[in-house]
């Protein structure tokens, strides 16, 4: 089971779609672009593996975190504790509406083979059917073969088997039929939390045409030419281009799908080592942001924003034309006045003039006023050069 959702900031609105669990950098990314803490609004879809159910859900103003710890739980649920918590979050939100708390009791409950269970029936005639050969009627409990048979060919099964079911207080998930006792108080808020990452890329390598159960090199960057050479000593290899990155994940959600091969490895691990230095000195954002802005990224032009970092200001508050705008009034006009004013379009027009960029991380403005793109399009090289000219002249 996996949670497909849709968060938003509870005071702003802004709304970002996200598949969880997720790991710290995916969350943490999340709550920078919303500009909000760790509490979120959530609406989505827990979606059974097995493709028998699916349920919808709302949380106003719950804990990301707490969402995230329940996705955690539920994503290796085997096929009877799925049926057991879809039919159990139906039973309990037709109570009374569901939370994240509840939710993560019901998981840790059934993780706990505890008072809820599911046996197999498709409808009330099943299930009326179902009841009867295991003799799970006190009422007609211990009857003969005869008996049955006369039940059977004379009874109502459906009616039956819809007062079993209201009776039981239970429900029907695909092929399976769920009911549930009170369950036990076992979630008291302690959450197990993600790990927060402590590298900037990580690569599963193996060989370039391995066996399909040949092992694997997690290699985490930036890192030493040590590991490198121990990575090589492992594969038996004298050469990266006879190894394969199979899987790469990054803490800069932009650069997930950047293009490179093992042949850039050490390139790789150098604009990994810069990129760290942004997290240390608080200015990862304004990386992340320069690259949010960027049109394509590859390794190079990763390399290139790396250098203009020291360049630019990121305001996190202003996330719109309009917020832009109405910043540059804000100690000048008075509210009611401003309300009257299309700080939309000024923004829009001002941030044009100083070459500003609006990005999902906030307003990224240069501090010499040249716009980002026209920036990594410089011949920084021949620049520098023409300028020790004049100086020498």
């Amino acid at each position: 089971m996996k949670l497909d959702i849709a968060i938003s900031n509870p005071e702003t609105k802004q709304r970002l779609d996200i598949d969880l669990p997720a790991k710290y950098g995916v969350i943490e990314d999340a709550l920078l672009r919303l500009n909000c803490d760790e509490t979120i609004s959530a609406n989505g879809r827990i979606l059974d593996g097995y493709e028998r159910g699916i349920v919808a859900f709302y949380f106003e103003k719950c804990n990301i975190f707490e969402l995230n710890y329940l996705a955690s739980m539920i994503e290796n649920f085997e096929y009877d504790e799925s049926s057991q918590f879809i039919g159990g979050y139906f039973i309990m939100d037709q109570k009374e509406p569901m939370d994240v708390h509840k939710a993560i009791n019901l998981a840790m409950n059934i993780q706990s083979n505890n008072l809820v269970v599911s046996q197999p029936a498709m409808d009330e005639y099943d299930l009326a059917k179902f009841y009867l050969e295991n003799d799970l009627i006190p009422e007609i409990a211990g009857i003969n073969d005869e008996v049955y048979d006369w039940i059977v060919d004379h009874a109502d099964l459906q009616s039956l088997g819809e007062e079993i079911c209201q009776k039981e207080n239970g429900t029907f998930i695909s092929s399976d039929y769920v009911t549930m006792e009170e369950l036990e108080n076992l979630y008291e808020g302690d959450m197990r939390m993600p790990e927060n990452e402590n590298y900037i890329f990580q690569l599963e390598v193996g060989l370039q045409t391995e066996p399909k159960n040949d092992k694997r090199y997690t290699i985490q960057l930036p890192t030493s030419n040590a590991e490198f050479r121990q990575m090589m000593k492992d594969f038996a290899v004298t050469d990266v281009a006879g190894l394969r990155c199979y899987q790469f994940a990054s803490i800069v959600p932009q650069l997930q799908n950047m293009d490179f091969g093992m042949e850039d490895i050490e390139t790789l691990n150098e604009l990994a080592a810069s990129i760290y230095c942004f997290k240390e000195l608080n200015e990862l954002n304004t990386y992340k942001a320069m690259v949010d802005a960027t049109e394509t990224v590859n390794l190079e032009t990763a390399h290139q924003l790396c250098e203009c970092v020291g360049e630019f200001t990121l305001l996190q508050k202003e996330r719109s034309y309009a917020d832009y705008g109405r910043s540059r009034f804000q100690n000048v006009l008075q509210e009611e006045l401003l309300e009257c004013l299309d700080t939309e379009d000024y923004g829009r027009k001002i941030a044009e003039k100083n070459g500003v960029s609006m990005t999902s991380y906030g307003v990224l403005i240069p501090r010499d006023g040249v716009p980002l793109m026209e920036k990594l399009t410089q011949p920084k090289v021949m620049q520098s050069q023409g300028m020790k000219m004049e100086q020498s002249m």
